[in-house]
């Protein structure tokens, strides 16, 4: 009786297919359990800023995510989305300094409520600024918890969330990216994929476990005239020093209504 044996190549192949796309099943589970678990502390801050250079003022209306991290609404975000003097005074020495002033700032919510809110601290080292409404919520508002913050490794995977704009309805979304640096001195931040970069500024980044990363900044340095890939990086600054850097926001005016 003749034996018939079966080539094994085929079933290495199915194999081979079939193990990424469980792997990509299981990032996409954790990455939408850590979406709805965080999606309602990702807010739109809506800036007018005033700006004068060279004595020509320009009213400039713009929007950005901010990340809710406590019960009362303070927010935080990249300084420089709301108000990039410093960081145009950090690239172009050159030119006339930018003088600027916000004249209106709104937090709006995913149903769509509007608060009036203000800056209470800025870090420009960090490039973080603190936002939070005029007057305190009725009720608690979902926010991240800054007491145990992520940190992953190179190559990690983690997820940022966003809020669209209007043309969207203010719907949120979610990205993965794998971690593609750690730089721990001075101070500790993670690099993404520059291919996306833009997408994670401001965006809170979490693990796959649901820690807190921190947000997307952009990240310069000093010493160039010209705008560049070497001299200003999108970075996700870290949990850690957010945290540390909140303890400075003034509390709030004992004259403030709930």
């Amino acid at each position: 009786m003749t034996k018939h044996i079966v080539p094994c190549w085929p079933l290495l192949l199915i194999a081979a297919c079939i193990g990424p796309m469980i792997a990509a099943d299981e990032t996409a589970e954790k990455g939408r359990a850590v979406f709805e678990q965080y999606k309602d502390t990702v807010v739109t801050i809506r800036t007018v800023l005033s700006m004068s250079m060279g004595g020509n003022p320009q009213e400039r209306e713009s929007e950005a995510n901010g990340t809710v991290i406590d019960a009362m609404g303070l927010a935080v975000l990249s300084l420089s989305s709301v108000d990039p003097s410093g960081l145009m005074a950090r690239l172009d020495r050159g030119r006339d300094e930018m003088v600027t002033k916000i004249t209106s700032m709104k937090m709006i919510l995913a149903d769509g409520t509007e608060l009036d809110a203000e800056i209470v601290l800025r870090d420009a080292d960090l490039d973080l600024a603190f936002v939070r409404p005029l007057t305190k919520p009725d009720s608690a508002m979902p926010f991240v918890d800054l007491t145990q913050p992520g940190k992953p490794e190179i190559l990690d995977e983690v997820v940022a969330i966003a809020q669209l704009g209007q043309v969207a309805r203010r719907t949120h979304s979610a990205l993965v990216e794998r971690v593609e640096a750690v730089v721990d001195r001075p101070r500790t931040f993670y690099v993404l994929g520059e291919h996306r970069s833009r997408a994670v500024v401001c965006s809170p980044a979490f693990t796959l476990d649901g820690a807190f990363v921190g947000i997307g900044v952009f990240r310069s340095i000093q010493g160039s005239d010209r705008r560049t890939g070497d001299n200003v990086l999108i970075v996700i600054v870290s949990g850690d020093d957010i945290r540390e850097a909140s303890a400075q926001v003034p509390p709030w005016p004992e004259t403030t209504e709930r």
